[in-house]
């Protein structure tokens, strides 16, 4: 079992990092899925997409600590647990899964750093948080942004937001990991959310990891 990390995320929710190690054949023998999940499976074409969807329902079995565990999707595309209110977000990368579950809506988003994300920062970043870039790891800098306002727009969960006019992140100096702030802004949501980040390693690669943090 390649989970990586498993720790609480705020003060009640559950976070797991899955490293994705294993055979389709060794995924299927670590929860039991039902006929209709079996059916659903097979719509992939991909063995890579297979064990991403296994790997997303055995965490949140994992997580939830309850058995026959089963993600749904509403109108939007955004996931719950069935029979459930606690909430759920998700998030893959390469081999990475990641997985937050709070009783508040959530959000979470891992990223592979590249530095072609340099050639994209326009389309995402305000012209505020264009300027308050750093000049060193810079790539680095640019991730954190995209994690946390990608945790933001799936903790909304519709898809009438923008990343560049709708979701905006505090200045902040950027590190291996910290706490942030965030704000939806549109005609219906003007709220500001904490958020943590972290850089994780993984080999020769490093990731960078954003979710929200619901606290009382």
């Amino acid at each position: 079992m390649a989970l990586l990390v498993s720790k609480e995320a705020g003060n009640r929710g559950k976070l797991g990092i899955w490293h994705i190690t294993e055979s389709l054949d060794e995924l299927l023998r670590l929860k039991s899925f039902s006929t209709e999940d079996l059916a659903i499976l097979n719509t992939f074409g991909y063995d890579q997409r297979k064990k991403e969807w296994l790997v997303a329902r055995i965490l949140a079995e994992k997580l939830a600590g309850k058995e026959n565990t089963r993600i749904i999707y509403n109108e939007y595309n955004k996931p719950f647990l069935l029979n459930s209110k606690t909430h759920i977000s998700l998030s893959h990368s390469h081999n990475l899964l990641s997985f937050i579950l709070d009783e508040t809506e959530t959000g979470i988003d891992i990223e592979l750093v590249k530095p072609k994300i340099l050639n994209i920062k326009e389309k995402f970043m305000s012209g505020k948080e264009l300027n308050a870039l750093q000049k060193e790891n810079i790539a680095e800098h640019l991730t954190v942004y995209w994690c946390a306002k990608e945790s933001l727009y799936k903790l909304y969960g519709k898809k009438e937001i923008a990343f560049k006019y709708n979701l905006f992140i505090e200045p902040f100096q950027c590190s291996e990991k910290g706490n942030i702030k965030g704000w939806i802004k549109n005609n219906t949501m003007n709220k500001c959310f904490s958020l943590h980040y972290e850089k994780l390693f993984l080999g020769r690669d490093s990731y960078m990891l954003a979710y929200i943090i619901n606290q009382d």
